[in-house]
């Protein structure tokens, strides 16, 4: 057990696999881990009083039981015999090849292909937080600072797989990666402090790129960010074992360059993921994903990830994919040759580190090959981005017709299954098959020659463990042997022979199968370095075909779901024509009702009321959204859009508790606003959905109004508000940047409830709401009819309670003119105030019926003090 001893102390902190033949042994705990996560047996090595626990995996199963150690979050060291134990002196020489952890795959059984698994580092710096950002599997490297603020957004939108930091337990770094954890599972890996220092990251870098200064990757000084990339790169070459080839550059990422989306926003409009059960489908990325391969739908949420902020820019792929829009060939023909690529972008980094399989090689050569047709389709299409991106297709064609001639067409995966190198491409090993698969006929064929030459009918060639293949000739023609036979034995009848020619035979048929079967992986070695040097090529290849892709996707949803093509410019106005949802429109089809937006000059902020379920936060969301997409460069579903580009989305939506940080709803709520408030500017779009709701009503009602003022008079933001508060609506009469709008809805009489029926319209009209017909609604959600009629008649006396008393006076005969008539909410006795202050706190959409019983039993009791003389 020394060897095995030897090797766990290089990886103390994973579970090691010990290769022993045809399985990987795990023993002592790592054994009762391994049995436990993976549910297989747990047994001992020795029978002794110190048995030592063991168990163990089939090489070949080695992907499927990596993939549930790593869902586990736990990091697995892989040692394998280095040595063809055949010609080992001694014990098999054995060496830890690469340690796997979250953030470090690059095997596709262990990759969602659909979406990066990113390993991400984080260091303190002197004003926020260094970032670094890799994806060993495509090779895609970059780094940035951050405030401290708003690295969770940046983790959040990211959610990268594994993230590194300092050994350091209560630093502010610390406290955010806990809460990462939470909110996306990552992996935390505790790294020593040294690994993030200024000198480490010069050393680390500049070995790994080769340079003198990061100056030419555009970072002119050492900062935090640098020291976050030295990190990650120390830890690949620790955990990899093998030189990072593929690591070519570190990108310089500025967030400001992107449209800033906070982590709440990126939940609350379900752009990649839903809010009910985290999933895909439903999300905003499922719903436009028109993508045929897999680069292309990894470059499509990274594009939602990062929408841009540049107008040349957004122009710049509208013009590509108004391009396909308007030519039905291009598009067909361009999506059909992509469908068949396959993922050149984690093939070309699997290439890089040694680990390329036969089936990547196949399929890499396939893909090459169909470059030439890709970039025919594209020659007449005009706009740059298109012309670029065909450019960057070109300079693979030796190396595709290479791996074309050299390999299979159904290659194994594993090379040592044989059957991996194309008939032809070898001479010698083509002449091993031949012997292999051709060898009983040269027997034959021999045999013949043998008795044609010697004149002995009964010569024979026969085989023996002891000897080999032999010539067998009966004593009877012992005389006609011709000298060059070797004589190896005599037998009762006869005497046996060899020649050289025979031996030399013997010596191919009976390695023949070893023999090809190691040609077959010396040559395939060969094809994996000379696809090696092609690497910078294969990674530009792989960009340009993901951004086709996404282009192609987005011209394919357009002309399918009838997408306008959006205006985009510099002005801070926002005007949507005939929106639609762009999720909901595609599940909804056309019982989907659209709206407009118009947000400029003179209307900054829309007050939105209406009922509950009338469509107000579908109506929101559908603006935020299709802002989103105008600045990712796609069509919008729309009749007509014109935007002036965001720099930050804000959506305050729906109302959760967060519990593991003992925050209420409320005090979520209030963090929120304070993020928005403390961050929008006038080029932000922010959209509030029932803000305040969280407190008591005046209290709710105070804050609402106070934020909306704000929104309204100090940040500009183009801003949508959408409240059960009917009192915001006098905003309007004070801020000429004001409008109210509210869900527009057909009522006629129902008796069943003594009350009016409704049918919410979902459309947003100009003008305030004023009523909240929260009994309709509770009708709809199924409220026994017995309950909604009683509190139809709670509504009715509360209202007559608050209207009857001055109607009387004004009726009753011989009482004395009325003085001036006094507001409803003006002031009375205080029994009249508190009656009056209750009623206006009815919140009558979140008020159950026993609730309502309640709190009319209450003001019966103010009302009858309010009618005694005082």
């Amino acid at each position: 057990m020394r060897q095995y001893h030897d090797q766990k102390r290089l990886a103390p902190d994973a579970l090691l696999f010990f290769r022993m033949g045809d399985f990987y042994e795990t023993f002592f705990d790592d054994a009762k881990t391994a049995s436990r996560v993976l549910g297989i047996a747990l047994t001992t090595r020795s029978k002794d009083k110190d048995p030592v626990p063991l168990a163990g995996i089939p090489y070949h199963a080695l992907e499927s039981y990596l993939r549930k150690l790593v869902a586990a979050g736990i990091k697995v060291a892989i040692c394998e015999q280095v040595e063809d134990p055949k010609l080992a002196k001694g014990v098999v020489k054995r060496e830890i090849v690469r340690i796997v952890t979250a953030g470090t795959l690059t095997d596709d059984a262990l990759l969602d292909d659909r979406r990066d698994n990113l390993l991400a580092a984080m260091v303190a710096g002197r004003n926020g937080i260094g970032l670094a950002v890799v994806e060993l599997a495509s090779g895609r490297f970059r780094a940035f600072n951050e405030l401290a603020d708003g690295v969770l957004d940046e983790l959040v939108r990211l959610r990268p797989a594994e993230v590194l930091i300092d050994d350091e337990p209560d630093s502010p770094i610390a406290v955010i990666a806990k809460e990462l954890v939470g909110l996306c599972a990552t992996v935390v890996t505790h790294r020593a402090a040294l690994e993030f220092t200024e000198h480490h990251a010069v050393r680390v870098l500049h070995g790994q790129f080769g340079v003198r200064t990061m100056e030419g990757f555009g970072f002119e000084r050492v900062d935090a960010s640098v020291r976050a990339a030295g990190a990650i790169v120390h830890y690949l070459a620790e955990t990899q074992k093998t030189a990072l080839s593929h690591l070519r550059r570190l990108e310089p990422h500025r967030p400001s360059d992107t449209l800033r989306i906070d982590r709440n926003t990126w939940r609350a409009l379900e752009i990649e993921r839903t809010v009910r059960g985290g999933q895909r489908e439903g999300s905003l990325l499922h719903a436009i994903d028109r993508t045929v391969q897999v680069m292309g739908a990894r470059r499509l949420a990274d594009w939602l990830a990062n929408p841009l902020v540049d107008v040349s820019a957004i122009v710049a792929r509208q013009d590509a994919v108004a391009a396909l829009v308007e030519d039905d060939r291009a598009r067909r023909g361009l999506r059909e040759r992509l469908k068949s690529c396959n993922d050149v972008e984690r093939i070309a980094a699997r290439v890089a580190l040694g680990r390329a399989n036969p089936r990547d090689l196949v399929g890499l050569g396939r893909t090459l090959g169909a470059l030439p047709d890709i970039r025919s389709v594209l020659e007449p299409l005009g706009p740059p981005a298109l012309r670029q991106w065909r450019e960057e297709l070109a300079g693979l064609d030796e190396l595709a017709g290479l791996l074309q001639r050299a390999l299979r067409a159904d290659a194994p995966p594993v090379v040592r299954e044989g059957g991996v190198i194309a008939d032809g491409y070898h001479a010698e090993l083509d002449e091993l098959r031949s012997i292999r698969r051709d060898g009983r006929a040269w027997l034959a064929d021999y045999q013949k020659r043998q008795i044609e030459e010697t004149g002995i009918p009964s010569l024979k060639i026969a085989y023996n463990r002891v000897f080999g293949f032999y010539i067998e000739v009966t004593h009877t023609h012992r005389d006609r042997v011709p000298s060059h036979y070797v004589r190896k034995q005599t037998v009762t009848n006869a005497e046996r022979y060899i020649t050289d020619e025979l031996k030399t035979y013997e010596h191919k048929v009976l390695n023949a199968e070893e023999q090809a079967v190691a040609m077959e992986t010396r040559l395939f070695d060969d094809l994996r370095l000379e696809t090696a040097r092609h690497v910078p090529t294969l990674q530009r290849v792989a960009d340009a075909l993901g951004r086709l892709d996404c282009v192609a996707g987005f011209a394919e949803l357009a002309v399918e779901r009838r997408y306008v093509r959006p205006e985009v410019n510099d002005g801070t106005s926002l005007r949507i024509v005939e929106g639609r949802h762009p999720v909901l429109d595609q599940t909804l089809s056309d019982r989907f009702v659209p709206n407009d937006v118009d947000l400029n000059d003179h209307q900054r902020v829309w007050i939105i009321t209406g009922p509950n379920m009338s469509g107000k936060s579908t109506f929101m969301r559908q603006v935020a959204l299709l802002s989103l997409l105008a600045q990712t460069g796609s069509y919008v579903p729309a009749a007509e859009m014109s935007l002036g580009v965001i720099d930050r989305l804000f959506a305050r939506v729906g109302a959760s508790d967060d519990i593991t940080q003992n925050k209420s709803t409320f005090m979520v709520e209030m963090t929120e606003a304070a993020v928005i408030l403390n961050h929008a500017t006038p080029r932000s779009l922010v959209v509030l959905d029932e803000i305040g709701r969280g407190t008591s009503t005046y209290d709710g009602l105070s804050l609402c109004r106070a934020i909306t003022e704000y929104l309204a008079a100090t940040t500009r933001a183009r801003s949508l508000v959408a409240t059960h508060y009917h009192e915001l609506t006098a905003l309007a009469e004070h801020f000429p940047t004001v409008a109210n709008h509210n869900v527009s809805v057909r009522e006629w009489p129902d008796a069943a409830i003594d009350a009016d029926r409704i049918i919410f319209l979902h459309r947003i009209v100009p003008g305030a709401c004023d009523r909240s017909y929260g009994l309709h609604v509770a009708k709809m959600a199924g409220v026994p009819d017995a309950v909604v009629k009683r509190a139809a008649q709670v509504l009715g006396e509360l209202e007559n309670q608050m209207h009857g008393r001055s109607v009387d006076r004004r009726k009753s005969p011989g009482s004395a003119p009325p003085g001036p008539q006094l507001s409803l909410f003006d002031g009375g006795n205080h029994a009249s105030n508190a009656l009056i202050d209750g009623v206006r706190a009815i919140d009558l959409d979140c008020t159950s019926p026993i609730e309502a019983l309640m709190e009319l039993r209450r003001l019966q009791k103010l009302a009858q003090e309010a009618r005694s003389p005082g």
